[in-house]
């Protein structure tokens, strides 16, 4: 499960942000509707971000627990 989470995470990231920057939001737009988007793409880019490193120390939880 946490394997799901950190590719799952990863492939969002990679496919969508990679080579740009961090999305903006607070620029002066014409459109409601891209304020809207702006805020969606911040959002869908830190939850990557948040399920990578979910996934990451669920496994090095249950690699810990493993151990004892």
């Amino acid at each position: 499960m946490s394997l799901v989470l950190v590719i799952i995470g990863s492939s969002i990231y990679f496919l969508k942000f990679k080579n740009r920057q961090k999305p903006k939001v607070g620029v002066k737009r014409e459109n409601l509707f891209e304020y809207y988007k702006d805020y969606l793409n911040l959002k869908l880019y830190w939850s990557s971000i948040a399920l990578i490193i979910i996934g990451v120390l669920v496994l090095i939880a249950i690699f810990i627990i493993s151990l004892i």
